[in-house]
């Protein structure tokens, strides 16, 4: 297991050296930064709650020939999801997450080969349309509470071995009413739960008791009020 560690740390610094192609993740936007949760440690960010839709964004400083995956393995399947845009019948695969820097000759295809993975292989064809930039765009969703790390693999480097994961952490919704937005509606949810007590089953309260102690109180006041006003899409 440490040689593992210590060869996917080398596959990232060995990439970062190359700076050829980067992910970078960005909110349901595609444009607001998701911020890391210590700016000292790369590839892991802020905890989100569930329901929470990101993009990462795959992009490159060349217009070499370059093929690699964005996958979700094994049981970190269970907590997150990745998914692509638009199916092409005639092309057979996600159009919409190839973007015009990659040049018309760039697919998306599902990975099919792998039963334990789940996620997307990347290809771009050297051709005069491909110029360095934003390349693909993949969706994720946080599906459920844990911690979920995507695999980022670049060909170029290695086939067997990602060269780093991205690490998110989920957490219990606070978006009660399923509107997408943690606002007022949800804070009248949550009042109408105020002070109960024996709330112990996962599903009641409408999710309300963010300690999961069975009571709701001030600690679930303040668990609540930290994603105040953000939006889940």
């Amino acid at each position: 297991m440490k040689k593992l560690i210590f060869f996917v740390i080398f596959l990232s610094i060995t990439s970062v050296l190359k700076g050829e192609v980067s992910v970078r993740v960005c909110l349901a936007d595609g444009n607001t930064p998701l911020e890391l949760a210590d700016p000292n440690i790369p590839f892991v960010y802020r905890d989100i709650m569930v329901g929470t839709w990101l993009t990462i964004i795959v992009s490159s400083d060349t217009n070499d020939d370059w093929d690699g995956e964005l996958a979700v393995i094994g049981e970190d399947r269970e907590y997150g999801m990745l998914s692509a845009r638009d199916y092409n019948e005639a092309t057979f695969d996600w159009a919409g997450s190839r973007l015009p820097a990659a040049g018309d000759m760039a697919r998306v295809w599902d990975l099919v080969s792998w039963p334990d993975f789940r996620g997307f292989y990347l290809a771009v064809e050297t051709r005069a349309d491909v110029v360095p930039g934003d390349w693909f765009i993949i969706d994720y969703n946080a599906t459920d509470i844990g911690t979920c790390n995507v695999a980022f693999y670049d060909h170029a480097v290695s086939w067997e071995y990602p060269i780093y994961f991205l690490t998110f952490s989920h957490v219990p919704t606070r978006d009660f009413n399923c509107d997408t937005k943690v606002d007022f509606a949800d804070l009248a949810v949550f009042a109408s739960y105020w002070q109960l007590i024996g709330c112990n089953d996962p599903n009641g309260c409408e999710g309300t008791d963010l300690d999961t102690n069975g009571n709701i109180d001030l600690n679930d006041l303040i668990l609540f009020t930290e994603y105040w006003l953000e939006s889940t899409q």
